[in-house]
């Protein structure tokens, strides 16, 4: 008889774990690969100067999605803040590229202000830029 008390306290207990284990508001879902959470981590890095780790996480997603405007942004200007001049020119020209809309507000601040930080032999050419015509007058 006691047995039997036991395992129905014992039920009625599990029973009532369930029922508030249930109706516990259950934390929304993150999707990791939206825009908005890629964008928010990226600001975080940025933020907290984890520039190797900006670097990696955005060329992973520039991997996965080649045409990521924000990971090429992102990826801009950690090599930005890391002196990378170079690679920053290369990562702003393929924003400018992905979005011309970007370019005059975004892409050519610092574009101009790299320029003024490296020797014109740094500068890297274009190879896509039509050569000079040269004529004799």
């Amino acid at each position: 008889m006691a047995f039997l008390y036991l395992a129905l306290v014992l039920a009625v207990l599990i029973g009532i774990v369930r029922l508030v284990v249930a109706r516990r508001p259950q934390k929304p879902q993150v999707d990791t690969d939206s825009a908005e959470y890629f964008r928010g981590q990226c600001q975080k890095l940025l933020e907290t100067n984890k520039l190797d780790e900006l670097v990696a996480y955005t060329r992973e997603r520039i991997r996965k999605r080649p045409n990521h405007t924000y990971a090429h942004w992102y990826l801009a200007r950690a090599f930005y803040l890391q002196q990378k001049w170079i690679e920053a020119l290369r990562a702003f020209n393929e924003v400018a590229r992905l979005d011309p809309s970007w370019i005059e507000d975004s892409v050519t601040p610092y574009v101009r202000a790299i320029e003024a930080k490296i020797k014109p032999r740094e500068m890297p050419v274009a190879s896509d830029a039509p050569e000079q015509q040269r004529t004799l007058h």
